[in-house]
């Protein structure tokens, strides 16, 4: 399993790099309808910026597993987070938590689950004790946000 970070790439392999992360990650269309146009215009010219990431492991040529991920002052997020259904129970969603850990710099980013999904990784939440501070319908489906600052009500 080899590690790649999106940013680190250069000339066709960044080009298809992010045209395979994307064809990866369409299924967030379901949810989020404005998906191509975020990924596209607000996702790659983050990285490209330098306050995003996307970091991706392989198997050979298969995707293991990838964070797309967004740090600013204001936020540390995991936009995505995708393990390939043969690479999972197996370690390799903590590993790519560490690596992007280590981007955003803290342990406990901004993560939103959709509601329906919240089994899948209960796992994750528990082990790295991520705490649901806030819940949102602005989608599609009711989702669940974890980590998010609190918000102080007047």
């Amino acid at each position: 399993m080899e590690k790649f970070v999106l940013s680190k790439l250069r000339d066709k392999n960044f080009s298809k790099a992010v045209n395979e992360l994307y064809l990866l990650t369409d299924y967030n269309k379901l949810q989020y309808p404005d998906y191509y146009r975020w990924y596209f215009q607000t996702n790659i010219p983050r990285i490209l910026e330098g306050s995003g990431e996307a970091i991706f492991y392989l198997d050979g040529f298969e995707i293991v597993g990838l964070s797309i991920l967004k740090k600013t002052e204001e936020e540390a997020k995991i936009c995505t987070l995708l393990i390939n259904e043969d690479y999972r129970k197996k370690g390799n969603s903590s590993i790519i938590l560490e690596d992007s850990f280590e981007f955003l710099e803290t342990e406990k980013p901004i993560i939103t689950i959709p509601e329906k999904r919240l089994d899948e990784f209960s796992k994750i939440i528990e082990a790295y004790g991520w705490e649901a501070t806030s819940t949102s319908d602005e989608y599609y489906t009711p989702e669940v946000i974890f980590n998010s600052p609190k918000v102080k009500r007047k």
